[in-house]
């Protein structure tokens, strides 16, 4: 390398560490993103009457996931608050044993369309109202075997996934 290349390439080198070049970035502080939360159903219990109010809408979600008794007689009020047709948004509470798992149960209860979803003389199955449209409600009145936690859901098809919870009886 001859000495005019020699300047060349030192000029060039000194230019771009003047220019930052080869330092290094500075940091850039990235802020962590609070994760979003999944919104909290309230539990519910029962109201001064001694009675279970559970509202059930069109965007398929029960209005609490978790419900606590003292006791083993319930009586339950399922309200569609929606305004859809039970065809298209049908709405029930299915209480079942311990144990069971919702999402395979709702698989049997798929074939009993023609009982509303809700499999006749099923043995996993304590109680269940019936299958109701927007603005309609049913009330029903149960017993349960003792003390533990009984999965809940909506059998209407497809709704299982978002429509369940528990049911803790004290």
């Amino acid at each position: 390398m001859n000495f005019r290349t020699a300047l060349l390439a030192f000029s060039l080198a000194t230019a771009a560490t003047a220019c930052g070049e080869d330092a290094p970035a500075p940091e850039k502080k990235v802020e962590a993103k609070p994760e979003k939360k999944a919104e909290a159903k309230p539990e519910k219990k029962a109201d001064a009457e001694g009675v279970i109010r559970l509202e059930a809408s069109d965007m398929m979600k029960f209005n609490a996931d978790r419900i606590e008794v003292e006791g083993t007689k319930v009586k339950l009020e399922l309200k569609h608050t929606g305004k859809m047709d039970k065809k298209a948004m049908g709405h029930n509470f299915v209480l079942l044993k311990p144990g069971t798992d919702p999402a395979v149960w709702s698989g049997k209860a798929i074939a009993a369309a023609a009982t509303d979803y809700v499999p006749a003389g099923d043995a996993e199955m304590i109680a269940a109202t019936k299958l109701i449209g927007g603005g309609e409600s049913d009330t029903i009145e149960f017993e349960v075997p003792g003390p533990g936690e009984y999965p809940f859901l909506c059998s209407f098809p497809g709704h299982v996934a978002m429509m369940k919870g528990v049911l803790v009886v004290k």
